[in-house]
């Protein structure tokens, strides 16, 4: 594994990205990692950011077999790590996003495919206590694992090592895998839901993921 540690960077995942070729003459295996991030990326153009004592990370892994899958996936995984970790449980919201049991975000992915090979996961999770307001608005609130801890700068750097391992060594098999423990850890199963995908507001009843990991919604009695 090639691993590069700052102590501050705008965004590892435009850093990932700019420098595939170059760090891909160290490893296939890329961890790039940051204690602070001043840039993050979020989904769909949103900004992602990071607050002290997180978990800041992009890396590359071979996608799923389905590759529309692997930010599910990713969220699965990264929801074990937490509990095998720190004993606290978390739970998912389609597609990407890492809630706290009271529903607060505390964490999200981003994945970009690069080819048949290559996926660019970005993954941020708060860890520790928040020290400072947030400076977005967050609609679901936001949340941390442990609210009461600090992390220094040599522990975020292991754990975003530990996190990574755990990811390579512990991937899904099979989509009725992704499915069953999906079933098990998404906050809004069977629940209404508002869904905007390209410019059309689907509002209904979420009744969980379809074989390339789209949302199955019930609206007026059709899915």
């Amino acid at each position: 594994m090639h691993h590069q540690h700052f102590k501050k960077l705008d965004s590892t995942q435009v850093f990932l990205k700019e420098n595939l070729e170059e760090l891909l003459t160290h490893n296939r295996i890329i961890l790039i990692s940051a204690s602070e991030q001043t840039s993050g990326i979020g989904r769909k153009g949103n900004t992602w950011e990071t607050l002290p004592n997180s978990l800041a990370m992009s890396f590359t892994l071979t996608p799923n077999k389905t590759p529309t899958l692997t930010p599910i996936e990713i969220g699965l995984l990264a929801t074990q790590f937490i509990m095998h970790k720190f004993g606290v449980q978390l739970l998912l919201k389609w597609p990407n996003d890492l809630l706290t049991l009271e529903g607060k975000k505390c964490g999200g992915i981003l994945s970009q495919y690069i080819d048949s090979n290559c996926v660019i996961v970005g993954l941020g999770i708060n860890l520790g206590k928040i020290e400072t307001p947030p400076l977005n608005q967050y609609p679901l609130g936001i949340g941390s694992v442990l609210s009461s801890n600090s992390y220094q700068k040599i522990d975020l750097e292991k754990l975003n090592q530990e996190l990574y391992h755990y990811v390579l060594n512990n991937r899904y098999e099979t989509f009725e895998q992704v499915y069953a423990d999906f079933n098990k850890t998404c906050i809004h199963l069977n629940k209404k839901v508002q869904i905007l995908e390209e410019e059309i507001n689907f509002i209904g009843k979420f009744k969980g993921i379809g074989p390339n990991g789209e949302a199955l919604v019930e609206v007026n009695q059709n899915l």
